[in-house]
């Protein structure tokens, strides 16, 4: 699978701000299409006449699983786009993304190798076993100055504090950071959030193993990072994978070692019900 992340700057250095990814996404839901200064007239996020918010918050849309861009869109001027699943039931269930199992399930999908965003990827996932959950800022920065080649002093970007912003995804606070020390937040393991978990696991058998019915825990976490991004330790695995169990979800195959998992619903089915035991 070839990788469409985000580049590290895609950002511009503004945060994912919540209530401007409620605009677009009613936006796209309406079927209309635009140029950024039209979509910026249209929901009211700042577009000046040569940089704005609007690039930022398509790219972030995407990078957080809840659009998807038509083919031959990011070479047009005009942007079209579709929601995902995901973004469908968050706008009808949770639209301007309060709740923390929509913020989890986001930064999740931020830190996908192939459909995330650069800095988040080599944060969470490729760079965890050199990070580990708590680190320096400038052992961050050092990681990421490796991995492009460059000197610059930011390259991190908005990526911590907007886990610190009320505007933005506070409500998970996937990361701490206090005087240079930053700590990653492990999603929790709630009876509520099953339904979330499940979809996000099932959609990633789906996309990185279509043909097999069974695949390894390894293999999955390898390929799309379903442990180590979340930083679920071989502790807490068996806790996930009997709460997605109950639920009806998928089934584990424990006489294997590794275990064997397969999903027992459609990831289209499941993301209908993220919210479901939400009350």
């Amino acid at each position: 699978m070839k990788s469409k992340r985000l580049p590290r700057n895609f950002h511009k250095s503004f945060k994912p701000e919540r209530q401007y990814l409620t605009s677009l996404l009613r936006y796209i839901s309406s079927g209309r299409s635009g140029d950024f200064q039209e979509i910026a007239d249209a929901t009211g996020i700042p577009m000046g006449s040569s940089s704005g918010k609007v690039p930022a918050i398509l790219d972030y849309s995407r990078g957080m699983g809840l659009i998807k861009l038509e083919p031959n869109s990011n070479r047009s001027s005009k942007k079209s786009a579709l929601l995902t699943n995901f973004g469908r039931v968050v706008l009808l269930e949770d639209p301007f993304l309060k709740c923390e199992i929509s913020q989890w399930l986001a930064h999740f999908n931020m830190c996908s190798q192939i459909n995330g965003a650069d800095i988040w990827y080599y944060t969470f996932f490729e760079g965890t076993k050199l990070l580990g959950s708590e680190f320096k800022r400038e052992q961050l920065e050092q990681h990421l100055r490796v991995i492009y080649g460059l000197n610059n002093t930011n390259l991190i970007g908005p990526m911590v504090g907007m886990y610190d912003d009320e505007a933005s995804f506070k409500k998970c606070a996937a990361l701490r950071e206090s005087s240079g020390h930053i700590v990653k937040k492990t999603p929790p393991i709630l009876d509520e959030m099953g339904y979330g978990y499940g979809a996000w696991v099932i959609q990633l058998l789906e996309d990185y193993f279509p043909k097999q019915h069974q695949v390894s825990i390894t293999d999955l976490n390898r390929v799309s990072g379903w442990q180590t991004i979340p930083g679920w330790s071989n502790y807490s695995v068996p806790a996930v994978l009997d709460l997605l169990e109950r639920k009806g979800l998928i089934s584990v195959d424990r006489q294997m070692n590794p275990w064997l998992i397969q999903s027992k619903m459609r990831a289209e089915q499941v993301w209908r019900n993220v919210y479901i035991d939400i009350i």
